[in-house]
């Protein structure tokens, strides 16, 4: 039994010693690693810096994945490799700091404003890769580019090089699109109620509302309907809302909003359902019907030009006329 322990303690010393051996080790790698005049970047893997040798081009990669930014020179200036593309993080001075890589073609680094979490001033990156050109450009695919860096990564979608020119400087002309339509609703008599409908195109469209069965443009000559368009909430959209104050059930129908502009037009439509207090509860199974709840706007919201009896509705990205209530059974 003494002989057993005896050996047992000699291993664990001997274990000991071999950690002790390993620490030092690591250390004096790391002291010889500060010292070498470049530091190794394990992130991007380009070696040591300030240690390029000679330029071997027969020994750079051949092929390699598509590059939708384009191709910019290695840190060394040698091999080819993908430049960073739009709105990615870049070095501002890769002759001094060469972590994040170099911008891609018609792309220059940009710095931003600093904003550090506590604690950490000075360590959040401050530059990100921006286009050199802003010009709104149209496609062939008939989609308006805010600038020439879009337009090029367009052509790498869903893994594969398409073929994709400029039709023309400036956005695509075309009939309007109808980026978020008008919803169904249902609603309790006597409540407000609001219509939204986004707007796509250029030139601006003009937005019209229409009641199913009636030629005549709402409100007409109805003192409980309020329409309204704005600018918004994306570049070359328009946001439309059609009101109804305590609605009836006069007010029940279909409800059409029209987008026209010289090149066509495009229209959606949505159905009012008003249930009047103390009937049975509504069964509703499509998930596009709602029940909404009136909501007063805060004062950010009142400068948008939204107004203040006006009602708040949430659908897409938008924030319009109502807040989505439970379902009733």
């Amino acid at each position: 039994m003494w002989a057993a322990t005896r050996a047992k303690s000699g291993q664990s010393r001997a274990t000991r010693r071999a950690m002790e051996a390993t620490g030092l080790a690591v250390l004096l790698l790391a002291q010889l690693t500060d010292a070498l005049p470049g530091r190794f970047d394990w992130q991007r893997g380009a070696g040591l810096h300030g240690g390029c040798g000679e330029c071997r081009p027969e020994r750079c990669p051949v092929g390699g994945p598509p590059c939708p930014a384009g191709r910019v020179r290695d840190t060394c200036g040698c091999c080819w490799e993908c430049g960073n593309g739009e709105g990615q993080l870049c070095d501002s001075d890769p002759s001094s700091a060469r972590f994040y890589g170099r911008c891609g073609e018609g792309l220059r680094c940009r710095s931003l404003p600093r904003r550090d979490p506590p604690g950490l001033a000075g360590v959040s990156p401050q530059a990100r890769c921006a286009c050199t050109r802003q010009e709104l450009l149209c496609g062939s695919d008939g989609k308006t580019y805010d600038n020439s860096c879009q337009l090029r990564a367009a052509r790498y979608s869903q893994d594969k090089e398409v073929k994709l020119t400029v039709e023309h400087r400036g956005p695509c002309t075309a009939k309007p699109i109808i980026a978020t339509p008008p919803r169904d609703v249902i609603t309790l008599d006597g409540s407000d109620i609001i219509f939204g409908c986004e707007v796509s195109s250029y030139p601006m469209a003009v937005i019209e509302w229409r009641k199913e069965g009636n030629s005549i443009f709402l409100p007409a000559d109805d003192s409980n309907m309020a329409v309204q368009a704005q600018g918004g909430p994306r570049r070359f959209e328009l946001t439309g809302w059609l009101q109804i104050q305590k609605v009836r059930r006069v007010d029940e129908g279909v409800y059409t909003c029209t987008a026209k502009n010289k090149f066509g037009e495009v229209s959606a439509s949505a159905r009012l359902q008003v249930v009047e207090k103390g009937e049975p509860s509504v069964s509703m199974t499509d998930s596009d019907r709602c029940l909404y709840r009136p909501l007063h706007l805060n004062e950010s919201e009142s400068e948008r030009g939204v107004p203040r009896n006006f009602v708040e509705q949430r659908y897409g990205d938008s924030a319009l006329g109502f807040v989505l209530e439970r379902k009733v059974h």
